[in-house]
């Protein structure tokens, strides 16, 4: 594909996408920036949680977990409650703990206003409550995870431990889930092979998977995911994407952030139907949070070609 060919292709797909121009809802009349301010994001319900999330969320990696940068992460966190982003995503390691520890800040007085998510690496039962979970909620400032998830499970043998009935993480969360210190029940991944896997031996609520069109950071191609998304979503799961840009290698390719948005969020279509639930997105930029929320607010979906298309551009 020449330089010429994929310019005007990208250019093809970004106005299909995201709109050009932009129009009010139900009008045929362009909206103005004032418009698209006022308003909200749009929501999508998070599998079998019930809860309505904003289709663009918070990451905690990237800048919301340098130590020197703690009046930028909160600063950052407040605007993206502010703008009305509704989830937070983190984990105990982003930082060794400083994700956590920010975000906390802000949650000690805002906490009703986030669906919150946190991770643990401790693949056993053993230590995870008052340890892992303990520390976690101290630093977030809360008595209360919604989303519970275990983190980092890429392999067969990774998923053997976690869900071990003896020894294994699963026990641990059903425990804080039955005491009410937890929501829900997820776990984080690149291969859809673990993903299928665990959800055949366990009735998970979410997962959290890498979602973009060239297939970057995870252990299959986009169209094993795109597969695994539509299996996922007949048993009501709440779908998370993450690496939407594959760590921004993906611009290399020439695809831009409203691609990969556009993309991600179509993932698994069904019709009318768009299974992935939200897409977390880590900031290294103030300003980048306010055009992630621009771009979630002027998006439409991809249709299965539109998303193929994008993939075989990736691939050339």
């Amino acid at each position: 594909m020449t330089t010429i060919d994929r310019r005007n292709f990208l250019k093809k797909i970004t106005a299909i996408s995201v709109g050009a121009p932009f129009l009010k809802a139900g009008s045929s009349v362009p909206a103005h920036v004032d418009d698209l301010d006022r308003m909200p994001i749009p929501k999508r319900r998070l599998g079998k949680t019930g809860f309505d999330v904003t289709i663009v969320s918070l990451g905690g990696q990237s800048t919301i977990e340098q130590p020197d940068r703690f009046d930028e992460s909160v600063e950052i966190i407040n605007h993206a409650l502010d703008l009305g982003i509704n989830y937070i995503d983190t984990s105990e390691v982003y930082g060794n703990g400083i994700s956590e520890t920010y975000i906390g800040e802000v949650m000690k007085k805002r906490r009703d206003e986030v669906f919150l998510t946190t991770k643990t690496f401790n693949r056993h039962k053993e230590g995870l409550i008052e340890n892992n979970f303990a520390q976690s909620c101290q630093r977030l400032q809360t008595d209360f995870i919604d989303l519970y998830l275990m983190h980092f499970i890429n392999n067969l043998e990774t998923l053997d431990t976690i869900l071990d009935r003896n020894n294994g993480a699963i026990l641990a969360l059903e425990e804080l889930r039955d005491k009410g210190k937890i929501g829900h029940i997820g776990i984080s991944s690149h291969s859809t092979q673990v993903l299928s896997e665990a959800l055949r031996r366990y009735d998970l609520d979410c997962v959290f998977l890498t979602i973009n069109p060239a297939g970057m950071a995870m252990n299959q191609s986009p169209e094993e995911t795109r597969t695994f998304i539509e299996k996922a979503s007949e048993k009501d799961i709440g779908i998370i994407a993450m690496k939407l840009t594959g760590r921004n290698s993906i611009f290399n390719t020439g695809v831009t952030m409203d691609q990969a948005i556009g993309y991600s969020l179509s993932a698994g279509r069904n019709g009318s139907h768009f299974p992935v639930a939200t897409g977390v997105i880590g900031i290294t930029r103030p300003e980048q949070l306010d055009e992630n929320v621009r771009l979630a607010k002027q998006y439409k979906g991809y249709t299965t070609r539109q998303m193929q298309e994008l993939e075989k551009f990736c691939s050339a």
